[in-house]
């Protein structure tokens, strides 16, 4: 989808899609960004910190790094729960947030109805997504070790400050 909108739009840009904790030799960028809460799909701590050292090997001197984060107060108090449904004429959409196995984390079950004139019913897909996140603390002191500076924070796609209800974080880092 990205590819077909890039051409629409007349745009070249490199497309990849891989594993963030392995970038392999992708080449070094001025920024990197993983935005849409990708970050909390990380089982532990030790694994956004392997992402971190990866992009922070991909940006060149001075380069920056933008990220989002699900905040604790998302994740412990808003999502257990949830529950969100959609219906079209030829979609439909169930979304239900629990409480996950570990601190600070939810399991987001999603079943997808879409319309298939060829079986004249619904089709139905499910996913089942893992997030995880964790103390802003821990983000911050994480993205530090690895060597990142200025390490920044901020709510509401940073244009306020971060506040105990804030439900999503902003990160800006430089190597």
């Amino acid at each position: 989808i990205a590819s077909e909108k890039a051409t629409e739009a007349d745009v070249t840009l490199p497309l990849l899609q891989g594993d963030m904790t392995d970038l392999g030799e992708i080449g070094t960028f001025d920024a990197v960004t993983c935005f849409d809460d990708s970050i909390c799909y990380m089982p532990d701590l030790d694994h956004v910190k392997q992402v971190f050292e990866q992009v922070y090997q991909r940006l060149n001197v001075g380069g920056q790094f933008l990220f989002d984060a699900h905040s604790l107060h998302q994740m412990d108090d808003l999502f257990p729960g949830f529950m969100y449904n959609d219906k079209t004429e030829e979609t439909a959409f169930m979304w239900t947030s629990y409480a996950g196995e570990v601190p600070h984390s939810v399991e987001h079950d999603l079943s997808f109805f879409v319309w298939d004139d060829q079986i004249d019913g619904y089709q139905e897909l499910n996913e089942l997504h893992h997030e995880r996140t964790y103390p802003l603390a821990d983000f911050t002191t994480t993205l530090e070790q690895v060597g990142f500076k200025n390490v920044q924070v901020s709510a509401d796609f940073g244009q306020n400050a971060v506040q105990s209800d804030s439900v999503r974080w902003f990160f800006s880092a430089v190597k």
